[in-house]
C-alpha cells in the first residue's frame, strides 16, 4: 500500500511540475519578457516573504484602488512586477481571532447566540481568505473590488441554485452509496463550471 502511495503521490507531483512549467512559459511568451526556451522559477519562500512585516493602512489601502480605467496599469508595468501577496493573512487572522471568540462565548457563556456567528465564520475564514490572496496576485490588478465581491456572493448563491436544478433533474437517490456519492461531487463541481464559465 505505502508502494502504491509514493507512486502515486510521485505521479501527481510530476503533473504538477509541468504544469507550473507550462504555465511559466505561457507567461513569459504572453509577457514577452524572456526566452520561451527558459521558465520563470516559483519560489513560494520569496512569494509570501512579506507575509510577516508590517505594513502600513496606505500599503492596504493601495491594493484596493485597482480594476478601473484609471488604476489598471499597462502591461509593461506589471511583467516585472514581483507577486508578494501578505494581507490576505491579515484577513484570515481577524477571521480566526473572531471565530476563537464566539468558541469562548459559547462554552464559558453558555450563550446559543453564538452559534449561527460561528457557522459563518467558521465557513468564511478559509474561502474568504484564499479570495484575498487571489486578488492580491492578480498582477494585472483588473478587477475591482466590486466585481470581486459580486463574483464571490452572487456566484455561490448560483451555484448553489444550479446544483439544485441538477439535483431534480438527476437520479440521485437519498440512501447513502457510492453511486450517489460520486453523482452529488460531479453534479456540484459541474454546477461551479456552469458558474464560472457564466462569469467569465
Amino acid at each position: 500500500m505505502k508502494k502504491i502511495g509514493r507512486n502515486f503521490f510521485s505521479l501527481v507531483w510530476t503533473g504538477v511540475r509541468r504544469n507550473y512549467d507550462n504555465l511559466d512559459d505561457n507567461i513569459a511568451k504572453h509577457l514577452g519578457e524572456t526566452d520561451a526556451d527558459n521558465p520563470v522559477e516559483i519560489h513560494l519562500s520569496r512569494m509570501f516573504s512579506e507575509v510577516f512585516k508590517r505594513h502600513s493602512k496606505d500599503e492596504a489601502d493601495r491594493l484596493f484602488i485597482v480594476g478601473t480605467r484609471s488604476t489598471t496599469p499597462s502591461l509593461r508595468k506589471v511583467s516585472s512586477r514581483p507577486v508578494k501577496p501578505w494581507f490576505f493573512s491579515r484577513v484570515f487572522t481577524v477571521l480566526a481571532v473572531s471565530f476563537i471568540m464566539l468558541i469562548l462565548l459559547l462554552f464559558l457563556f453558555k450563550s446559543n447566540k453564538a452559534i449561527p456567528g460561528l457557522i459563518f465564520i467558521g465557513s468564511l475564514a478559509v474561502p474568504f481568505s484564499l479570495l484575498m490572496m487571489f486578488f492580491e496576485i492578480n498582477v494585472y490588478q483588473n478587477i475591482s473590488v466590486l466585481q470581486l465581491l459580486t463574483t464571490f456572493l452572487v456566484g455561490g448563491i448560483l451555484s448553489l441554485l444550479v446544483t439544485m436544478t441538477f439535483y431534480m433533474m438527476l437520479p440521485i437517490r437519498s440512501e447513502v452509496s457510492i453511486e450517489s456519492a460520486l453523482i452529488v461531487g460531479i453534479t456540484e463541481e459541474l454546477a461551479k463550471c456552469v458558474v464560472i464559465i457564466f462569469f467569465y
